[in-house]
């Protein structure tokens, strides 16, 4: 067997170690945030000398010495954006001693990172998406919200490199034009470092999602279907509490969208029905798993793992089909997200937590792993600091 090195121990590296434990012969986490749930797993080794290294240049050399005393390739699997950028800066390096999805070019994963590209090579080949642009100056913007209207979105194009900027926040919604120009003056600075996104009305339970798996030539394995019941913040924000449910249009229109950008290996869809034509629109699509992965694995559907299989054997194993009415939970922001919904008032608090799903899997925490819960309410909590701080 071959052996993974996950890249970010978020969330979304916990899961990616889940779904390989048992399949990988060791599971190799690098992050250097030492307050990260997968640093403290049971299922993830560290290496003294790799795994708390950063993401830049220096991370090469003991990678590679790692991975030169190993019978076979390791599989690199990157999860955060940053981590994602950092294989396609250094694909020539890594695959002389890894193996790494194809995709992890700048024409395919960079251009599903960059808001703004994206939107382009959407309009290109017919994709629905909100109407998306970058502002060069006021009169764009005027054009813009004519087009689009108010309120609106504010994404920075990378986002990953401006989360401190905006307080942890991943965009921002100005109601009117002059809070728009005000938030582009005096908090962006530069207003081609964003774009200006048409905002799609509706309820957060509007909001769907497909886990998708494509092997290495482009052609569809499995797309694994669900709806996002709640999410932090609470309405333009990440999943909180999402359940797999049978959504054939998700399915097949998943299946069409990144056949047609052409990307291959594992990724996230999130599409939003627009009330005003009832339409799936696209939001994004993530070039890598998302924080809501681990569902897959509970769901019985290991996407994960069968992209691990293809690129460390070469072998396209079966995928079983997923299981209906799962629940994934991230237990500190969904509280969060509940208590800012009723105003912090404790009883419609506790009405709408006992008539919430009982969640299958934990987004950081289990009993089997006891150390991801002391991990998770402590970068909980210095999080909370830092944002107060900020």
């Amino acid at each position: 067997m071959s052996a993974a090195i996950v890249l970010t121990l978020t969330g979304t590296g916990l899961a990616a170690a889940r779904d390989l434990h048992g399949e990988a012969s060791v599971v190799v986490g690098v992050d250097a945030d030492p307050w990260r749930p997968g640093r403290h797993s049971r299922l993830v080794t560290q290496i003294r000398g790799l795994s708390a290294s950063p993401l830049d240049a220096n991370l090469l050399a003991p990678m590679q010495q790692w991975a030169a005393a190993q019978p076979s390739p390791p599989v690199v699997v990157p999860c955060c954006d940053a981590a994602c950028e950092w294989v396609i800066d250094h694909k020539p390096e890594i695959e002389a001693f890894a193996r790494v999805s194809p995709s992890y070019v700048e024409a395919e994963a960079g251009m599903l990172l960059d808001k703004l590209r994206f939107g382009q090579r959407c309009a290109e080949l017919g994709i629905d998406v909100p109407l998306t642009v970058v502002p060069r100056d006021r009169a764009d913007v005027t054009a813009f919200i004519a087009a689009a209207g108010l309120p609106c979105i504010v994404k920075p194009r990378e986002g990953h490199l401006w989360r401190h900027r905006l307080r942890g926040q991943k965009l921002l919604i100005p109601q009117t034009e002059a809070e728009l120009l005000a938030l582009l003056d005096d908090v962006i600075g530069d207003p081609t470092a964003v774009v200006l996104q048409e905002l799609i009305p509706g309820a957060e339970s509007e909001l769907v999602v497909g886990a998708v798996l494509t092997d290495v030539t482009g052609a569809p394995r499995h797309v694994l279907t669900a709806r996002k019941l709640r999410q932090f913040p609470r309405d333009f924000g990440s999943g909180s509490l999402v359940q797999t449910q049978h959504l054939p249009e998700v399915r097949a229109l998943s299946e069409q969208v990144v056949g047609l950008l052409g990307y291959r290996g594992v990724c996230g869809t999130e599409f939003k029905r627009d009330p005003r034509n009832g339409r799936l629109r696209l939001i994004e699509i993530n070039p890598r798993p998302t924080l809501w992965f681990d569902l897959c694995r509970a769901a019985g559907t290991h996407l994960i793992r069968a992209h691990f299989q293809e690129l460390a054997t070469g072998r396209i194993s079966p995928i079983r089909a997923q299981r209906d009415g799962v629940t994934w939970r991230y237990w500190a922001r969904d509280l969060i997200a509940l208590a800012q919904a009723h105003g912090g008032h404790p009883l419609q608090l506790l009405r709408e937590l006992s008539s919430s799903p009982r969640a299958d899997t934990l987004a950081t925490m289990a009993l089997r792993d006891p150390r991801t819960i002391a991990a998770t309410l402590a970068h909980t909590a210095f999080q909370a600091v830092s944002h107060l701080r900020r």
